[in-house]
């Protein structure tokens, strides 16, 4: 079952208050920071004592502010977290526990202690368990008039059916690259330390400078992993990589996928601002040539479809299966 196709305007809608506030909302986007800042900006709305009308509130809701500056009590307790009428879950591990959705069950039921409503917010609402699902369906078919439930989720297609049919979908962009790169030139970054950042965002918050020496490190492992083993012929280090790649974070694949765009990119004879990964266009462009764009665009397809988490599915093996075809193809080239 696909998700309805909103009109592209009916966030920006919800954000300014207009007309009645859906009693479920399910948000959802490639981004997990945009989502969670637009979730908790309709929940502050929502509670803003400030706007009589459902969705008003005391300034016009955006992104999470650097600062409270403009909000009232209210709003600033609960972009903090700490509004007795906003209740949040989140999984505990790697699911959402039917304990947690019960819970919120309970609280959606109970009368609002300030606002005149009640928002629960259920993040990476994909992690929902089977009985938490199930349990959660007919709060979502008929949530009454003093709550809204405001779930987010960056992977659709596995969340059940009846729990998105019973949901108004509305997609949340991502912000752009370019974007992403000026906001951290914006911050005082020079342009390279902002490119290599704005592909780690949205995810990374604090400790940039760490996260960004973490992150060219797992680069620049990944980039002789691929050489050693697409260039030199060397199988074991592709089987190591696919066994880091197993473990690895999500924004740590998109970063292993991107290298292999930018390979297929750069034997095409691309280049310029498509490439992510300028910083190691040499040794992509080896092993570019080495495979060819055609095969390199194959892998990325098949990279991109990793399994959610390693519960649903075994990711090392599937990364191992990516890699060994790409040596399999380059094995091919050398011997034509």
């Amino acid at each position: 079952m696909s998700l309805p196709a909103p009109s592209p305007s009916l966030l920006e809608r919800l954000r300014r208050g207009g007309g009645r506030f859906p009693g479920t909302l399910l948000l959802y986007g490639a981004s997990e920071r945009a989502l969670d800042e637009a979730s908790l900006a309709l929940a502050t709305s929502l509670l803003c004592p400030g706007d009589d009308s459902v969705g008003g509130g005391c300034r016009p809701v955006g992104p999470v502010p650097a600062s409270d500056e403009g909000s009232c009590q209210s709003c600033r307790r609960a972009l903090h977290g700490f509004h007795p009428d906003l209740l949040p879950v989140e999984p505990e591990g790697v699911q959402i526990r039917v304990d947690r959705v019960r819970e919120a069950i309970s609280f959606g039921a109970g009368k609002p202690y300030e606002s005149a409503r009640r928002v629960v917010r259920i993040r990476r609402a994909e992690l929902l368990g089977l009985e938490a699902a199930n349990a959660l369906l007919k709060s979502l078919e008929e949530p009454g008039a003093q709550v809204h439930w405001i779930l987010t989720t960056s992977r659709p297609e596995s969340l059940l059916a009846t729990i998105r049919s019973r949901c108004l979908a509305v997609p949340v962009a991502a912000p752009g690259r370019s974007d992403r790169v000026s906001a951290w030139k914006s911050r005082g970054f020079r342009d390279e330390d902002a490119a290599d950042l704005a592909v780690l965002d949205p995810e990374i918050e604090d400790d940039a400078a760490i996260r960004l020496e973490e992150f060219r490190q797992f680069r620049s492992e990944a980039v002789e992993a691929l050489s050693a083993g697409i260039v030199d012929g060397k199988l074991a280090t592709l089987l190591l990589l696919a066994e880091k790649l197993g473990r690895a974070q999500e924004n740590e694949l998109t970063l292993f996928i991107g290298l292999l765009a930018d390979a297929a990119l750069l034997d095409a004879g691309i280049s310029g601002d498509l490439l992510t990964q300028r910083a190691v266009a040499g040794p992509l462009s080896r092993i570019g040539r080495r495979l060819g764009s055609a095969a390199l665009a194959r892998a990325v397809e098949a990279a991109a479809d990793f399994p959610p988490d390693n519960r649903r599915g075994n990711r090392r093996l599937h990364f191992e299966k990516v890699l060994i075809e790409l040596w399999l193809a380059a094995a091919n080239c050398v011997g034509e």
